[in-house]
Parts: C-alpha cells; sequence; structure tokens
C-alpha cells in the first residue's frame, strides 16, 4: 500500500512540475520579415542569395563555413534611416561604419571574410535597424561556397 501511495505521489508530483514549467511555453517572436527574392548556383563551387528583410528588431543570419571559406556580399537600405552591421565568429570580424567625416549613418556596405578555424564554423550577420522607434527594409546579397548553408533563425522569448 505505501509503496502504490509513493508511485502515485511521483507521478502527480511530475505531471505538476510538467504543466507549471514556465520552459514548456514559448511565444514565438517575430523581428524580421525575410524574403528570398533570388537563389542560385552560380557555379557548382558557388552559390549566392539575395534577401530582402524588413527589420523590427536585432536579427541575425547564420552562416556554417568550412576554414577557408570565402563570403563576399552587400546589402543597402530600401526604407529607413540606418541600420548596424556587424559579423561574428568567435570575435568581430567585420562592423560597418559611416563613410566619411559628414556621415553619419549606414546606408550600405560591401563585405569580404574568409572562414578561419580559429573563428570556428558558424559565423553570425546581426543586422538592427538605426533606433528601435523605427524598422527599416534591407537587401541583402550573399555569395557563398554552395557547400555552406544559410539559416535564418525564428526567435523565441
Amino acid at each position: 500500500m505505501l509503496k502504490k501511495m509513493f508511485v502515485a505521489a511521483l507521478i502527480l508530483l511530475a505531471l505538476v512540475s510538467f504543466v507549471s514549467c514556465p520552459s514548456a511555453k514559448t511565444e514565438t517572436t517575430s523581428s524580421a520579415n525575410v524574403k528570398t527574392i533570388r537563389e542560385t548556383n552560380i557555379s557548382p563551387n558557388w552559390a549566392m542569395k539575395q534577401m530582402e528583410i524588413t527589420l523590427e528588431a536585432e536579427t541575425f543570419i547564420m552562416l556554417t563555413l568550412a576554414a577557408g571559406d570565402k563570403v563576399d556580399g552587400y546589402f543597402y537600405l530600401v526604407s529607413g534611416d540606418n541600420i548596424s552591421f556587424s559579423i561574428s565568429g568567435n570575435s568581430l570580424i567585420y562592423e560597418s561604419k559611416a563613410a566619411g567625416t559628414a556621415a553619419k549613418s549606414v546606408s550600405s556596405d560591401r563585405f569580404s571574410f574568409t572562414a578561419s578555424q580559429g573563428q570556428g564554423l558558424a559565423y553570425t550577420l546581426k543586422l538592427t535597424p538605426g533606433s528601435e522607434a523605427t524598422s527599416a527594409t534591407v537587401i541583402i546579397e550573399l555569395i557563398y561556397p554552395a557547400s555552406g548553408k544559410i539559416f535564418i533563425p525564428i526567435g523565441t522569448k
């Protein structure tokens, strides 16, 4: 009898823990609307992806690459007044800066980098609209090895 009560108590405790567990519930957030404009293999070794991204908040594009892989790309603002853009592996690789002394905002930029073993296999391209009160629409094009992969994560709260 005592054994049955102990098992019943454990089952009840597990059920209560699961139902009230805050990590079991998630909310999907939408910080960006990403639309693929064009995606193609340029050759057997190279691929190109062009995306239109409507940013509401900080958004990340993830690339998986092998050591020695090269990536070229550019972005430009379609709407909005400014954008913050950076590329990171294990540490910061590149960050867009306003050109010239009079310029105070970034509206377009070209970038290129080579993956290295020291920076890891995953690279993050971070895009943030100029101010939190506004959104921005960005066109970004990436040329990367066909063996590489691009991921646009869905955020959760």
